[in-house]
């Protein structure tokens, strides 16, 4: 029999595989595709359906990732390293933007799709990859933590599948960064202490070969493109680091491998720092404006029952989805009121720090002044996202109790039907969830080309644009659009989508979008080219905008017809009409002239050269420590 089907883990480690794969197989074996769809019937040419599904959350699946992922994928398998996207914003950064995750290791599937193992098939491969990677470690962890395999297994489901994963695993950045968060804990304590921090005979110690291993998974994390959930993770390390024993050695450990994990993160994070130093949100500061926005999009106190009840499904696909479940819940409630009795097998520090985290999370989402406080007071957090994120940190510290829970029940009651019967509830509980919450659609229904997309890739010329009219004021909620009796915005090919077509979009959509670029078209658009809810998204209106000269737009899609007098109708299908302009002879621009790097007709900023330096000094410095032994010295 091999080392491994002797291991006691061989068991659970094969039951969470199968148990992810049997979560996936929909989209692994069945023809569906992780991504909403059925949305597309709203826009022109895919359907003009105004009353298709619509979230404007979920949407970003299809609207950013999906086009980002596969204009990577194309470039990447071409060779081509893909730094310049020319066909958004009339070409603008790519890979600065931090969420195109392009050095990110686990992105894999997406960059050697193929066949029918294509981009829109990667999606479902990464959720499962991560669902594995979340729910591995998290067992590995709990183990460390002295908790029964069966225990283990149990947390590992709980994390893995719970409400805040299924809800944010179509935006693969920041589901895709928060499952880091438990294997970096493990790998810290390792770092720090030889055996387990609960245990007598725990000593302290320094390994740099862990350091080097937890820097690593800091900038897998890092490098995974969401900057506010790493914020969170690193909230998660600073809080472990204050129950391990002696406190400044988990800390300093703590400092040194951050610090390498940005040394190593550098190529990415330079561009990404320089792109935002460009961005429209760029200058912005914290103001109480802001702060009151956000605080009725947090978690509200009417909304906790979410967290445990599958009834709240308004909050499914928002930014305050952190459920659990009943069975969870009350495992936590037991492993909190274990800490309180007196000789309590899971009276420890790892328990305790679990509910510091869960209530932490709760608090944080909540909008309460210790959000407040960070909100003010850390750097860059108050341009990010809903303080409802934040939730991860509830998951994983419920998931972790839950864990404890279930020991306490069974240093009381000694049976066998007890940890099935949890298992049971738990992952029936989540599995059903999963169910209501997580949407896949048939791959046809996936950005397929129609009439209006082959006439303009037949008719297009390289230097060209095109503008599809999308009304900036239909793009709001599906509460708001609802008042205007529909459930979805009209629009003609959303930002981002002429990617996938290989044509050159003036608008386009982009949390980092170039300030100088948006200056330009509202000088001709005569009012603010975003949508009210929505500044990362430019949608020009005007189809009679000087603007559209300067950028060479020779096509104008309209889902309604237009009275141009320098433009004639030359197609009408699909639900749109494409209108031929005539091009006055002005000075031309393009996005070119709006980002600065261009040198000798090649997109080359300083920022990617110097960080891809900085990261390959450390991956060379890294790999000669390990090498050489370096790293096996310990210090008392």
């Amino acid at each position: 029999m091999s080392r491994l089907t002797a291991s006691r883990h061989f068991v659970p480690v094969v039951f969470l595989i199968a148990l992810s794969l049997l979560y996936w197989s929909s989209v692994l074996f069945g023809g569906q595709i992780l991504l909403p769809g059925t949305m597309l019937k709203g826009f022109a040419p895919f359907g003009s359906d105004p009353q298709a599904p619509w979230n404007i959350l979920q949407w970003d699946s299809l609207a950013q990732y999906y086009p980002w992922r596969a204009f990577a994928s194309r470039e990447l398998q071409a060779g081509v390293l893909p730094l310049w996207n020319p066909h958004q914003f009339s070409g603008a950064p790519f890979l600065a933007n931090g969420q195109s995750a392009v050095f990110y290791p686990l992105s894999f599937p997406f960059w050697l799709a193929f066949g029918k193992f294509d981009v829109a098939w990667a999606f479902g491969f990464s959720a499962f990859l991560h669902t594995l990677l979340a729910g591995l470690s998290t067992y590995a962890l709990l183990q460390r933590w002295n908790c029964s395999r069966a225990a283990s297994v149990l947390g590992a489901i709980a994390l893995g599948f719970c409400g805040y994963f299924a809800s944010w695993i179509m935006l693969p950045t920041l589901a895709n960064t928060a499952a880091w968060l438990p294997l970096c804990l493990l790998l810290l304590e390792r770092a720090v202490q030889f055996e387990n921090a609960e245990s007598e005979t725990a000593k302290p110690r320094f390994s740099f070969r862990d350091a080097i291993a937890l820097a690593l998974a800091l900038a897998c994390a890092l490098l995974a493109g969401h900057a506010q959930i790493f914020f969170y993770i690193l909230v998660a390390l600073v809080l472990r680091a204050l129950f391990l024993k002696p406190i400044w050695r988990g800390l300093s450990t703590l400092i040194i491998s951050g610090a390498m994990s940005l040394a190593l993160c550098a190529i990415q994070i330079l561009p990404t720092l320089e792109l935002a130093r460009l961005g429209h949100r760029a200058g912005s500061k914290p103001s109480m404006e802001g702060w009151n926005f956000l605080v009725p999009r947090a978690l509200q106190i009417s909304d906790l029952p979410s967290l445990f009840l599958p009834t709240a499904s308004a909050l499914s696909f928002s930014e305050n989805f952190g459920y659990v479940g009943v069975g969870v819940l009350l495992l936590a409630v037991i492993a909190i009121i274990a800490l309180f009795l007196p000789h309590s097998k899971i009276k420890n520090q790892s328990s305790k720090f679990a509910v510091v985290l869960a209530v932490f999370g709760i608090l944080y989402a909540t909008a309460t002044p210790l959000a407040q406080a960070f909100y003010f007071w850390v750097p860059g957090l108050s341009q990010m996202g809903g303080v409802g994120r934040a939730l991860v940190l509830w998951s994983f510290g419920a998931a972790v109790l839950a864990a404890f829970g279930l020991d306490f029940l069974r240093s009381k009651w000694s049976t066998p039907v007890l940890p099935l019967v949890a298992l049971l509830v738990v992952g029936g509980e989540l599995f059903a969830n999963g169910i209501g919450v997580i949407h896949t659609s048939p791959r046809e229904r996936i950005y397929l080309p129609t009439q209006i997309t082959q006439f303009l890739q037949s008719k297009f010329a390289e230097n060209e644009r095109v503008l599809f009219l999308t009304p900036r004021g239909s793009w709001l909620p599906g509460e708001l659009l609802q008042n205007n009796h529909r459930n979805h915005p009209a629009g003609v090919l959303p930002p981002n989508g002429a990617t996938l077509f290989g044509l050159n979009d003036v608008n386009g959509y982009d949390s980092l979008a170039p300030r100088a670029y948006r200056e330009f078209l509202v000088q001709g658009e005569g009012a603010d080219v975003s949508p009210p809810l929505n500044g990362n998204m430019i949608l020009v209106n005007n189809p009679n905008s000087p603007a559209l000269d300067a950028l060479n737009v020779r096509f104008i899609v309209s889902e309604n017809a237009l009275d141009l007098s320098n433009a004639k109708e030359v197609l009408r299908a699909d639900g749109a009409i494409i209108y031929e302009r005539k091009i006055r002879n002005v000075a031309r621009k393009s996005g070119r002239d709006f980002s600065p790097g261009w040198r000798e007709g090649k997109y080359q900023p300083q920022s990617f050269r110097l960080g891809a330096f900085i990261s390959l000094l450390m991956l060379g410095l890294i790999t000669a420590l390990w090498a050489g032994g370096a790293s096996r010295k310990l210090i008392s």
